[in-house]
C-alpha cells in the first residue's frame, strides 16, 4: 500500500512537471512571484534556492541528495518522499586569516637583530576570490642596519568558470636596503588554474601593469608600462602541512631589460589548531639595482603563525 502510495505520488507530481514545463514556468532556482511545481527525479544531486515571494512545491523522490534553501517570506510545500536524503545547505566561505612573527636576537662576538612580522587574509567563494597580505622586516647586524622593508599587496580574482578568471593586482614595496623608497605597481589581467583539487592548487596570471617608483637619491618618479607575468603553486603533504611557491616578474614592456622579479618558497606546519611554524625563503631581484646597490635581496625567515 505504501509503495502504492508513492507510485501515485510520482505520477501526480510529474503530471504537475509537465504542466509547469508547457507553461514556461518551471525552474530549478524559482525567482520572486512564481508559481512552480519541481520534481527532483531519483539519483539527482540538486540544490534548489527559493526565493522570497515564491509559491512553490517541491518533491523530492527517494535515492536523492538534495539541498532546499527556503528564503523568508515564501510559500512552499516541500515533500521528501521515504528514501529520500536531505543534504545540509552549502555555506558561503568566511575569512582564513593569520598573524605571524619571529625575532631572533644574538650577543657576544656578533651583535645581531632580525624581527618580521606578516598578516595575511583571504576569502573564497564559488566565483569570488579576495587576498590581503602585508609583511616587513628590520635587522641590524654590528650595529648596521641588515634589512628594513615593508611590503603590501592586494588582489581580488572574479571567477567566469571553475579555473578561469579575471584579477586586479596592487602591490607596494619599500626596501631601505636596496635604496628603494616606493615601488608600486597596479595590474588587471586573467589567470587560470592549471590545477585545482582540494590538496593541490596550480595557477597562472598574465595582464598589463603600471609600476611607479622612486630608486636611490632620485627624488623623482620613474613610471612606466609594464607586464605582469605570474605562477602560484600550493600542496598539501599532509591535513596539517603545507608547501607553497610563488613567482612574479615586472619587466617593463619598451625595455624588457629593466624588471624585477619577486619569489617566495614557504612551509607551514600545524603545532595546534590555530598555531603552526613557517619558514619562508623570499628573494627580490631587480636587474636594474639602484648605484652601489647589488640586484639580488635574499632572506629566510622562521616564525609562528597564529590562525583565526
Amino acid at each position: 500500500m505504501c509503495i502504492f502510495r508513492i507510485q501515485v505520488k510520482r505520477i501526480l507530481t510529474l503530471l504537475a512537471t509537465c504542466a509547469t514545463v508547457f507553461s514556461g514556468r518551471a525552474d530549478s532556482n524559482p525567482g520572486p512571484g512564481t508559481n512552480a511545481v519541481l520534481s527532483v527525479t531519483a539519483g539527482t544531486n540538486l540544490v534548489v534556492s527559493i526565493r522570497q515571494g515564491t509559491n512553490v512545491i517541491t518533491t523530492v523522490i527517494p535515492g536523492t541528495n538534495a539541498v532546499v534553501t527556503i528564503l523568508q517570506g515564501t510559500n512552499t510545500v516541500v515533500t521528501v518522499l521515504e528514501g529520500a536524503k536531505a543534504m545540509p545547505p552549502v555555506k558561503k566561505s568566511a575569512w582564513a586569516s593569520l598573524i605571524a612573527a619571529g625575532f631572533a636576537v644574538t650577543r657576544g662576538n656578533s651583535d645581531t637583530l632580525l624581527a618580521t612580522v606578516k598578516a595575511q587574509s583571504q576569502r573564497k567563494d564559488e566565483y569570488n576570490e579576495w587576498l590581503f597580505d602585508i609583511d616587513g622586516a628590520y635587522g641590524v647586524n654590528n650595529s648596521v642596519v641588515s634589512a628594513d622593508n615593508l611590503h603590501g599587496l592586494a588582489q581580488y580574482n572574479h571567477l567566469f568558470t571553475e579555473k578561469f578568471y579575471n584579477y586586479v593586482n596592487a602591490d607596494a614595496l619599500h626596501d631601505d636596503i636596496q635604496a628603494l623608497k616606493y615601488r608600486v605597481s597596479l595590474s588587471p589581467g586573467v589567470g587560470y588554474y592549471l590545477i585545482k583539487t582540494k590538496p593541490t592548487l596550480l595557477s597562472v596570471e598574465m595582464g598589463p601593469g603600471l609600476v611607479s617608483e622612486v630608486r636611490g637619491d632620485d627624488e623623482g618618479n620613474d613610471s612606466y608600462m609594464s607586464w605582469r607575468m605570474a605562477e602560484h603553486w600550493e600542496h598539501k603533504i599532509t591535513p596539517t602541512t603545507k608547501l607553497w611557491e610563488k613567482v612574479e616578474i615586472l619587466p617593463e614592456i619598451t625595455r624588457f631589460e629593466n624588471y624585477a622579479a619577486n619569489m617566495e618558497f614557504g612551509v607551514d606546519t600545524a603545532i595546534t589548531k590555530t598555531l603552526s611554524l613557517q619558514v619562508t625563503l623570499d628573494d627580490s631581484y631587480v636587474n636594474e639595482p639602484a648605484a652601489g646597490r647589488v640586484s639580488n635581496d635574499l632572506k629566510l625567515i622562521s616564525g609562528i603563525a597564529w590562525k583565526f
